[in-house]
């Protein structure tokens, strides 16, 4: 392959790596040595110059005898991994890797390679570089996905980061008994074994039925467990970060070419990472509401002769069958946009979630099934964290929630907290007319996405039904 001699030269050079260039290896067939070559020109202007026609075996690689490498042979994929590994025992520490044409790879396996073999990508600001080059620096950190016993260290991080205790049985069934997919998990680690960054999420099914298109479904990754340990975070900044890189690599590793987007809520300080360094967008503030259950006023009070003569019936159940999936195709139409809701998502996401302790319902009209909710407690506030219901039966709503409310288990709330999003409209005014009031989200949480396969943005503003348990934070 021919060097853009315009775009690498003795000028260009300096200025793309701002490193002392120090002792230079060009890899390729003729390694830029013809006049005008890179070899050629960076000799003439005083530079110390190696050329070799291609990289020696990782095993027998002269150990940190490099401050910069420049591959100008294509590279394939069979032998990338043992490419990256060679020049990283070249390489002296934070030398510079030059990548001058990775068409024989895809930018997905060059990020994934790079960061499981110490590289962080870099992107300069002053540089007139082709899209097809690519500049990396060596680094004593590696980014790779989960292996057995990583846990170990998760656990611990994820209190220090969020001071709470998760349970080893909780952890397996988010990231090993999911449904739809499993560990789906980036890490950075430290050359001494030690975890310094993690970036995580699992898999759901979303069902649309927005255009005209037949309802379509769309993988997506829920994203939660965005954590650095403290002692490194002022390792790099923005991109170069740990969790920068960590993120890099968990893109390419687990979501181009797999998922429609990812999403999930996060506060100011990590959405603003997301936004400006990892191509996430925010759609809305959290649709916060609360229902004060002090105020008697304010109880959608019904008796429970009431409920029986209009023919409702409130059941509390352990576990989802086939009648929420015929529920589920009945109703997803005046849902438009939202996580498949089958028996399936259903049975793993509450019933056999180890903690905490949900409070599930259904409501029948008759026999046939028209809503069901979740709950559970935090403290003495009651939280309403997902929900389904028929818009053919507009009391159903109220009757089920007067019913739940007054039960024993559910006395003490003092108040009653969900998410009331505007879409759908009816689903909205409905739970709104039961005397739930807007309030700022206390932790000042968004719902962010970031698209992959498509973009889902005016889809989401129009028509995405979402809830609490759409979250890793219920």
């Amino acid at each position: 392959m021919k060097l853009p001699v315009a775009a690498l030269d003795s000028k260009t050079l300096p200025t793309l790596l701002s490193f002392p260039l120090g002792s230079i290896l060009i890899v390729g067939e003729t390694a830029g040595e013809e006049p005008g070559g890179l070899a050629a020109d960076l000799t003439a202007a005083g530079q110390t110059v190696t050329t070799a026609s291609g990289l020696p075996p990782g095993d027998s690689a002269p150990e940190a005898s490099h401050d910069v490498i420049v591959l100008l042979a294509g590279l394939d994929r069979e032998r990338l991994a043992g490419s990256i590994a060679a020049t990283r025992r070249l390489l002296r520490e934070k030398g510079r890797l030059l990548i001058a044409d990775p068409a024989g790879v895809t930018p997905q396996d060059l990020v994934i390679t790079l960061s499981e073999g110490g590289f962080v990508i870099l992107r300069p600001d002053r540089s007139a570089l082709p899209s097809s080059v690519v500049l990396a620096r060596k680094e004593s950190f590696i980014v790779r996905e989960y292996r057995d016993g990583d846990e170990e260290q998760i656990l611990p991080m994820f209190c220090r980061s969020f001071y709470v205790n998760r349970s080893l049985a909780r952890w397996r069934w988010e990231y090993r008994e999911n449904p739809y997919g499993t560990l789906a998990i980036s890490e950075a680690f430290a050359e001494d074994g030690r975890l310094a960054a993690h970036y995580a999420g699992y898999p759901v099914r979303f069902h649309s039925e927005v255009g005209e298109d037949p309802p379509r479904k769309l993988p997506a990754l829920q994203i939660g467990d965005t954590m650095t340990e403290p002692a490194f975070r002022h390792v790099g900044r923005g991109p170069t970060s740990l969790l920068g890189r960590t993120v890099r690599h968990y893109y390419a590793r687990f979501c181009e070419g797999r998922v429609a987007f990812n999403y999930g809520v996060n506060t100011g300080n990590i959405q603003r990472f997301s936004t400006s360094f990892v191509g996430a967008r925010r759609l809305e503030p959290l649709p916060f509401h609360v229902l004060d259950l002090a105020d008697g006023e304010k109880r959608p009070l019904l008796s429970g002769l009431a409920t029986y003569v209009s023919g409702y019936r409130i059941e509390r159940i352990a576990h989802f069958d086939a009648r929420w999936d015929a529920f589920f195709q009945r109703v997803s139409g005046s849902y438009r946009l939202l996580v498949e809701r089958d028996a399936r998502y259903l049975e793993w996401r509450y019933a056999r979630c180890p903690d905490p302790e949900y409070f599930l319902y259904a409501v029948f009209h008759w026999r046939k099934l028209v809503g069901w909710s979740v709950f559970r407690y935090k403290g003495e506030r009651l939280l309403w964290g997902d929900a389904l219901f028929d818009p053919r039966h507009p009391e159903a709503v109220r009757q089920f929630l007067a019913r739940v409310l007054a039960a024993p288990e559910h006395r003490q709330a003092k108040t009653l907290e969900t998410w009331i999003p505007s879409r759908p409209a009816w689903w909205k005014e409905r739970v709104l007319s039961l005397g739930f009031e807007s309030r700022p989200e206390p932790d000042d949480l968004s719902f962010v996405f970031v698209p992959f396969g498509e973009d889902p943005e005016e889809a989401f503003r129009a028509h995405l039904y979402y809830t609490m348990g759409d979250s890793d934070l219920f």
